[in-house]
């Protein structure tokens, strides 16, 4: 549903230059919101707002297949129920 750079806290360290996204993720009626670090070399997450796509939640991680069909694993860092609105 939604892309944005994630920001790193002061207490993080590493001098690397990865890119890593909050990317919002809405199953059903529960919104996720999960941390993605691309793969080195590639590029293009913050383009993938309003995909759909087949996903497995587990307890603590999403489970997803990249436009390649490699599996990739990332956790969740928040999670809320949303309501619909019946005109949508």
């Amino acid at each position: 549903m939604a892309v944005r750079p994630h920001q790193q806290s002061a207490t993080q360290t590493g001098s690397g230059s990865t890119s890593q996204y909050d990317i919002d993720v809405r199953v059903g009626n529960t919104l996720y919101t999960v941390l993605y670090t691309p793969p080195p070399g590639t590029y293009g997450a913050q383009f993938s707002a309003g995909l759909q796509m087949m996903v497995l939640v587990g307890a603590h991680t999403i489970t997803f297949n990249d436009v390649l069909g490699h599996s990739r694993e990332v956790p969740i860092i928040s999670r809320k129920t949303v309501t619909t609105n019946a005109g949508q």
